[in-house]
């Protein structure tokens, strides 16, 4: 099953895929394991900042690495794409879906810019996501918002044939400390107008209990990034916090896998898609 099928199940079956962002070796082994631990169908998410610190043909590797040892569907994702050129690399690796992220650009630049990447991306089988309004820039912690006018929401998605679609809702992607105050009046909104699975980016910042008020709304895509870099950086201040912390940086790095692991299963325990498997 596609991943675009499966976003699609689980929006009729009333649960979300996660994606689960990667940061290195550690992070991704440890999305895999807690997809396996879990039963879960699972979804990779690479960000810009990611591709830069790894590399194009160390990413590959790594990709392939990880479909191999994965015991349940995986799906690798382009998240916030900043280019037509990064989109095209990536599918030339085998991403299972992109993000084009032109949300800056007005509302017709916006449709213009997506449309060609679905025209590339479906082409070779490749799920697309984009997004109308804007969030905080998790990459710079800029904290800009312009929040999602339901009214736009299907006439985006008519005009540029997108697969699942991110909304502005009050979310903070990024955000280290305390809740989003998040609206979901408006993403009810975005769920009736949108004729494809809406997606919650900055999940980490969304309260538990607007995740599965907004889940039953029809969101079935939700991005952790944050949660797993605090759970790696957490592991490691408490390893090196007095003077004679470990001097093998493998014991370390295999505690902070182990926590992102477990904040990666918590995490699929709240989406439901634990036990999903078909």
């Amino acid at each position: 099953m596609s991943i675009i099928a499966t976003i699609q199940r689980a929006r009729q079956e009333g649960w979300a895929l996660g994606q689960f962002n990667m940061s290195n070796l550690e992070t991704l082994q440890a999305i895999v394991a807690a997809a396996g631990q879990a039963q879960s169908p699972v979804i990779v998410g690479v960000s810009m900042g990611s591709l830069r610190h790894i590399g194009l043909s160390y990413l590959a590797g790594l990709i392939q690495g990880a479909r191999s040892e994965a015991t349940t569907p995986l799906f690798v994702h382009l998240d916030h794409g900043a280019d037509l050129a990064t989109v095209k690399a990536c599918i030339n690796i085998g991403f299972d879906s992109v993000m084009i992220d032109a949300s800056r650009y007005r509302f017709e630049e916006n449709v213009r810019v997506v449309r060609e990447v679905v025209e590339l991306a479906h082409n070779r089988g490749v799920g697309v996501e984009a997004q109308v309004g804007e969030t905080w820039d998790e990459e710079t912690g800029e904290e800009i918002e312009s929040r999602t006018d339901p009214a736009s929401v299907r006439r985006f998605v008519d005009a540029t044939g997108i697969d699942y679609l991110a909304i502005s809702f009050g979310n903070t992607p990024g955000r280290v400390e305390g809740a989003a105050e998040v609206d979901l009046a408006l993403i009810r909104a975005c769920a009736a107008e949108s004729p494809v699975p809406l997606v919650l980016h900055g999940g980490t910042s969304i309260p538990d209990d607007a995740i599965r008020e907004a889940i039953a709304a029809g969101a079935a895509k939700v991005n952790i990034d944050t949660a797993i870099r605090q759970a790696v950086t957490g592991a490691l201040r408490r390893a090196y916090a007095g003077d004679s912390g470990p001097s093998d940086p493998r014991t370390v790095l295999s505690a902070a896998r182990a926590a992102a692991q477990q904040v990666v299963e918590n995490k699929m325990q709240l989406f439901g898609s634990a036990g999903r498997v078909p």
